[in-house]
């Protein structure tokens, strides 16, 4: 998909990096998402279905024109890469379940989503980007709790029905333009570079 800009120039624009979701991965997350919801008592939130994605890098303000270098940094790694799974088996909260801020779903990353995120970052620092302070976490945000968390959290997470093998294909990675509106962030792909197709294992 080729970068579709409709911003005046010189205007600037919010993006980010990202692996997309399958719908049918979604939806699995939405029915988690609303067990916990109905069972807790908080102000949050909560992530729309078509929202969930699993970060690579947030840009934050970019110039549109920027696009075609990043399409291009985005096709020279990708096209190295062959697909892998990252496993969804675990929800958690950042910065933890004692004072939490943003409610995830994720799990223990492959060596291929660090090697990607790891590629991604030395790409974006040859384009005068700033290296990002914290680590990348392979998880999909579900909601941003913004006043006093439910105080049975912690138990409601642990009890929370995980659908078994939840897992998200990683096989493209996406540039997403972000606007704020108040019904919440709309998100808009400005192109998806595929991975290079992976090879039979059968011999």
């Amino acid at each position: 998909m080729r970068p579709v800009c409709y911003h005046r120039v010189g205007e600037a624009m919010r993006a980010f990096f990202c692996v997309p979701l399958k719908p049918s991965v979604a939806s699995a997350i939405e029915r988690v998402a609303r067990g916990v919801r109905e069972a807790t008592e908080m102000r949050a939130s909560w992530v729309r279905r078509e929202n969930y994605h699993v970060t690579l890098r947030f840009l934050g303000e970019i110039d549109p024109l920027l696009t075609l270098d990043l399409e291009r940094i985005s096709r020279r790694i990708t096209e190295r890469l062959e697909p892998f799974v990252l496993p969804l088996d675990r929800l958690g909260c950042f910065p933890s379940v004692d004072r939490p801020r943003v409610l995830w779903i994720g799990g223990e990353a492959p060596p291929a989503f660090h090697g990607l995120a790891s590629s991604l970052q030395h790409e974006l620092r040859r384009l005068d980007f700033p290296p990002d302070r914290k680590p990348t976490v392979a998880h999909v945000t579900v909601a941003r709790i913004k006043g006093r968390p439910d105080a049975g959290l912690s138990r409601v997470l642990d009890a929370a029905d995980l659908p078994q093998e939840l897992e998200a294909r990683a096989d493209r990675i996406a540039l997403m333009e972000s606007v704020l509106s108040p019904g919440g962030a709309i998100y808009t792909p400005l192109f998806t570079t595929p991975f290079r197709e992976g090879r039979s294992n059968a011999d």
